[in-house]
């Protein structure tokens, strides 16, 4: 063979090692995220909603605070609109803000259930 020939035959050969090896990373890979990533990822999710949790215990007595608030101006706000238009508010709105007054305090007793919750939670 020529010196050419031989280049054109490393070259190409060079390609098809190539090709396989990058074939063989992807099939790899697609085996390790099939098999791994449904045991890997409620690990993450936890993980993720345990620093999520942590931290909003962290900013309990400021996010309260708000959230009366927000919820008083959201009352204020549909009686307001209420006697502006001299109509009642539709039953879909009054649920909600009974529903968000409700969520409410649930989260402002939170200290005081809590335990309750746990106890009845992990009573067996």
């Amino acid at each position: 063979m020529t010196e050419t020939a031989q280049s054109g035959v490393d070259s190409r050969g060079a390609a098809i090692a190539a090709s396989a090896a990058g074939g063989a990373a992807t099939g790899a890979l697609a085996c390790a995220v099939c098999c791994i990533l449904p045991f890997a990822l409620p690990a993450a999710a936890l993980a993720v909603t345990g620093s999520a949790l942590a931290w909003l215990a962290s900013i309990y007595e400021g996010s309260i605070i708000v959230a009366v608030v927000l919820v008083a101006a959201a009352w204020i706000w549909v009686a307001r609109q209420s006697l502006r238009t001299r109509k009642r508010p539709a039953a879909a709105t009054v649920l909600m803000m009974l529903t968000a007054s409700a969520m409410l305090a649930v989260a402002y007793f939170w200290p005081t259930i809590a335990p309750f919750a746990v106890a009845a939670l992990t009573a067996r």
